[in-house]
């Protein structure tokens, strides 16, 4: 009798090992451990005839230079653990695909030469092939706690040199579903000189994001809710890569005036209709990306902007000259920096993650008005040198500098 309930007990083990095998819970190899340990998430490893296939992500994905090295490292490492030699890693943000670094590993992995481009669809055609791209240790409903310090100064008035703002804006970002975030910040201000409404606590960007791919390999992302610089409404974003250097680039938005405290709103019906179209170059061996755009800013105002940018492993600095639709100013100019935030390496081994932003960004601006060529952001980690349509190009930048 015991023997035969023993017996029982151990094929209804087998049957559930089947069934939660065929549900992915057991499906983490060694190759894919390996990678958690080493902070990764959304990880998937496929083998295929001649080709292991990788799939990857980091939340500090705009961080290139970090992100290639330890992708790079990790993978390495795991050589014994490969059937094939031909690697082809698929680096993703909010589990959409967006870029591949692909490799044929040498015995000594020092002299492994890797390489990149936007190439992603064999890959997900194998992950459709196999179960429709599920993924291990997923981002979903995962929680960032994040600190975004905000410095500003003008000089408006002839009796002090300088007004200045320093904010340390608290910020929610969710994961939510394949390619959704969402994001909820409190404006917290610790030193203003600006306006009375300024010096208050009240909320800064509720927006909700959702990233997609869409034929032709063009990179989209929509986003809601309520931006910076007084504005509320819709925002669409298309980036198109086209070949190894270059990217074209739109972004649409639809806005109203947006004054949000916890005790009022105040806000008007959607009046303003903006947009933007450019394209981006970048000059591998000196990390530079060019950059010029026409757009339609908030001040009703055509301009045409034109950038350069240098990338640092740790900071980003760039120049831009702008014209002006107004008579007595045609030009204006000015420079921005970027500098990334320690510390550099996250990771997700608890439910709720504290850190500050990515990046620390400031700007220049030299000019009379408020709104004549500006453009608000959809995103508080969004600024001058890192954004939706400059840092899925940063990675080949970076992959170009530690291939030589």
């Amino acid at each position: 009798m015991l023997s035969n309930i023993k017996h029982a007990f151990r094929s209804l083990a087998a049957v559930l090992s089947l069934l939660l095998v065929g549900t992915g819970i057991f499906a983490q190899s060694a190759i894919e451990e390996a990678l958690f340990a080493n902070g990764f998430e959304n990880v998937r490893h496929i083998s295929k005839a001649g080709k292991e296939i990788i799939f990857i992500e980091s939340e500090s994905f705009t961080h290139g230079d970090r992100v290639v090295e330890s992708v790079k490292n990790a993978v390495e490492t795991l050589i014994p653990e490969f059937k094939s030699k031909n690697i082809e890693v698929i680096l993703m943000e909010e589990r959409i695909p967006k870029f591949r670094l692909y490799s044929t590993l040498a015995d000594d992995p020092s002299s492994s030469r890797w390489y990149s481009d936007f190439n992603v669809e064999e890959g997900i055609a194998a992950l459709n092939d196999i179960d429709g791209k599920k993924f291990e240790n997923s981002s979903f409903g995962k929680v960032d706690l994040k600190f975004y310090p905000i410095f500003r100064f003008k000089n408006s008035r002839l009796d002090v040199m300088y007004l200045l703002q320093l904010n340390i804006n608290p910020t929610l970002e969710i994961s939510l579903w394949r390619g959704a975030t969402a994001t909820a910040q409190v404006i917290f201000p610790l030193l203003n000189d600006y306006s009375t409404e300024e010096g208050r606590i009240r909320p800064g960007f509720l927006t909700l994001s959702q990233q997609f791919r869409l034929p032709f390999n063009i990179h989209a992302m929509a986003t809601v809710g309520n931006f910076n610089m007084f504005r509320a409404g819709a925002d669409l974003k298309l980036y198109k890569p086209v070949g190894s250097r270059t990217g074209v680039y739109a972004q649409l938005s639809y806005t109203a005036y947006s004054v949000p405290f916890f005790n009022d709103w105040y806000y008007t019906n959607p009046d303003k209709f903006t947009w933007k179209v450019g394209a981006n170059y970048i000059v591998k061996p000196w990390n530079l990306m060019f950059n010029l755009n026409l757009a339609k800013y908030l001040g009703n105002d055509l301009s045409v902007r034109g950038e350069v940018t240098r990338y640092f492993r740790n900071a980003a600095v760039g120049f831009y000259v702008q014209t002006m639709d107004i008579p007595d100013f045609p030009v204006n100019g000015g420079f921005y920096f970027a500098i990334s935030l320690p510390p550099y390496k996250h990771k997700r081994n608890k439910f709720v993650r504290v850190s500050a932003g990515n990046y620390f960004p400031l700007e220049y601006i030299a000019r009379p008005y408020t709104e004549h060529g500006r453009y608000f952001t959809t995103s508080p980690d969004e600024n001058s040198s890192y954004n939706f349509f400059t840092k899925m190009r940063l990675n080949q930048i970076i992959l170009n500098s530690t291939n030589n």
